[in-house]
């Protein structure tokens, strides 16, 4: 106990601020004991505690009781509750806290007032703590909390979510690639890890799983366990996981949260706490993972603008925010011009806009090199670029955009620049232009993207092949219904492609399309992509080239993911092309066929 005297409190002090353990002054009972509100002076203010007062019979002891006071005595953060002191006098072993207003998660979680965006704040606020604990903590090792829950997870006045009781926890390494500790299983039934549970060994990933039923709890408002169900009902993690598998996820969530979601701030969300209940530790993800992307998800649902990022093209050199640019068009801005400053690359870029007659120039992107041109791309009053093209290069030992032009309903404006062999080609349609993105330096130096706003549900991004309109028997359409999923993708190839059939999921039922027009009869190589219940398309690219018999077609194919990439099938000898696009915006894919996959374009949609 060396090191923590200066936060000892009498016990006379503690039944002082309880009333003496007054019945009026019962707040809660834990694994630890009774908890009591309480008001105490300390260094001259009165605040507000929460007294925890050890109760043996309740199965916890004086190693609990230490190992709560070292761990809050040495490790601080936002998102963990604070210690205030502790009582060890007359038999006694009592823990002082800052007091949460609002008390733990678990009360709350039917709650319909408890908003779809308070739920992600909490979400996120006990993922910070638990990746401080596990990460943050000092160098060598790191913590494991062994009893997350929503019952362990205190709500401040501010509704700021704080991680509690640490009495199971556990010190273990962190400089080695994977953290276990051989330990007896300890925890909370329907949030304890089943792997740790078989083989009593814990790893960090441990306390990953229990904070995926967390998520679930919050999303369907509901514990982990209701006792009084006898079925599939009775044990959230198993439900969740079946649900999430079957696309079926809406039945179970609360239906008080369901009209406030954007589905693009569901998705990730759901995506979120499925991997964490993965049944292979290695595939469950860090904390800093998850907090990463539930950052996304609330800030898709609390910010999204209503278009689509496309793009962008380029190598990445650095994520570097200084090295990122954004210009978007502000509501009633038309897009008027474009000045691009170019030699042997794109050295910088500026946009100007109009609203009621005033021009409004952007700041200029890039352009620490000078260039040796200034050109103006000048646009009508009813001229709408819809298709961007360039080349990619390399200067100085960066890679950079070295040509740029763009297409609008009237007429292509430039090549700038110098055209290299790298190409790339963006057209789309039912849609409107309404920024680019990008980064840059010296130069537009890796890459650069488009911001487009749909005019209907979907834009349609594309084509890359053939584009000469077809017969109504050569068309081809995928387009993904909301909550159907794309399951798998085969491709009939050779040395070009030669047809796609689409297994798409709904509700437990599948359904398939195909681009193949029978009469061909072209069967050569099958390869099959199978996708996970959680990954979706963000990315496609292959080769363009000639036919045997003369005519343009798809030659080769890839298609990327958010968690890999898929080929390529096919011959990838030929004129590239390829598009990214953001995750969760995949709405499906259209083109022409005939004796081969002639054109490829993608539908996207925007995250809402």
């Amino acid at each position: 106990m060396e090191g923590v005297q200066h936060l000892k409190i009498s016990l006379d002090d503690i039944k002082l601020a309880t009333n003496n353990f007054d019945n009026n002054n019962f707040i809660g009972r834990g694994g630890f004991g009774k908890v009591y509100k309480g008001q105490i002076t300390l260094s001259g203010q009165l605040i507000t505690v929460a007294v925890k007062r050890l109760d043996r019979a309740m199965g916890q002891g004086n190693r609990e009781f230490l190992m709560e006071i070292q761990m809050l005595s040495c490790y601080k953060h936002k998102n963990l509750i604070s210690l205030i002191g502790f009582c060890d006098e007359g038999g006694e072993n009592i823990l002082v806290y800052e007091y949460a207003k609002h008390g733990s998660l678990d009360k709350y979680l039917s709650d319909s007032n408890l908003s779809w965006i308070q739920r992600l704040q909490i979400s996120l606020g006990a993922a910070r703590g638990l990746n401080y604990l596990h990460d943050d903590v000092g160098p060598q090792h790191r913590v494991l909390h062994r009893d997350i829950k929503s019952s362990n997870i205190l709500l401040n006045e501010n509704w700021e979510a704080k991680i509690s009781d640490f009495g199971l926890s556990k010190i273990g390494p962190s400089n080695v690639e994977f953290t276990f500790l051989v330990t007896n299983a300890v925890g909370t039934f329907g949030y304890v890890d089943p792997q740790y549970v078989r083989t009593g060994i814990l790893t960090k990933e441990s306390d990953v799983y229990s904070f995926g039923v967390v998520l679930f709890e919050i999303l369907c408002g509901r514990l982990a366990l209701i006792e009084k169900y006898q079925d599939e009902r009775r044990f959230l993690s198993s439900l969740a996981r079946v649900y999430c598998e079957d696309n079926r996820l809406d039945e179970i969530i609360d239906p008080n949260l369901m009209n406030q979601m954007k589905v693009g701030s569901l998705k990730l969300f759901s995506m979120v706490a499925y991997q964490c209940l993965r049944e292979n530790r290695s595939e469950r993800p860090t904390m800093g993972w998850i907090v990463e992307n539930l950052e996304k998800a609330l800030e898709l649902q609390d910010f999204s603008k209503g278009f689509i990022r496309v793009g962008t093209w380029g190598i990445r050199r650095s994520e570097d925010p200084q090295n990122k640019w954004s210009f978007e068009l502000e509501k009633g801005h038309n897009l008027v011009k474009i000045t691009i400053d170019h030699g042997d690359g794109i050295n910088s870029l500026m946009f100007t806009s109009e609203s009621e007659g005033v021009l409004h120039d952007s700041d200029k992107y890039g352009g620490l090199a000078g260039g040796e041109t200034v050109s103006e791309v000048i646009l009508e009053s009813d001229e709408d670029i819809n298709c961007v093209n360039g080349t990619i290069g390399s200067r100085d030992g960066f890679t950079i955009i070295s040509s740029l032009s763009f297409q609008t309903n009237k007429r292509t404006h430039g090549p700038f620049g110098r055209a290299t062999e790298t190409v790339f080609s963006i057209p789309w349609d039912k849609g409107s232009l309404v920024g680019f993105y990008g980064l840059s330096g010296y130069y537009i130096d890796s890459n650069i993207g488009i911001y487009v706003k749909p005019n209907e549900e979907v834009v349609k991004v594309g084509t890359w092949g053939r584009i000469l309109p077809g017969e109504p028997h050569n068309i081809w359409d995928l387009q993904l219904e909301n909550n159907q999923h794309l399951q798998k993708i085969t491709i009939n190839h050779g040395d070009s492609i030669n047809f796609l059939i689409f297994t798409t999921k709904y509700r437990c039922l599948t359904h398939t399309k195909t681009t193949e027009v029978p009469q061909w009869n072209l069967y050569e190589t099958v390869s099959e992509v199978i996708f996970d219940y959680n990954e979706e398309i963000n990315s496609i690219s292959g080769t363009i080239g000639s036919s045997k018999n003369g005519f343009r077609v798809i030659k080769s194919i890839s298609f990327g993911t958010n968690k890999k990439t898929y080929g390529p099938y096919g011959n990838t000898r030929g004129e590239h092309f390829t598009v990214s696009f953001d995750d969760g915006s995949f709405a499906g894919l259209y083109g022409l066929a005939g004796g081969y996959l002639d054109s490829i374009g993608v539908y996207l949609k925007t995250i809402v």
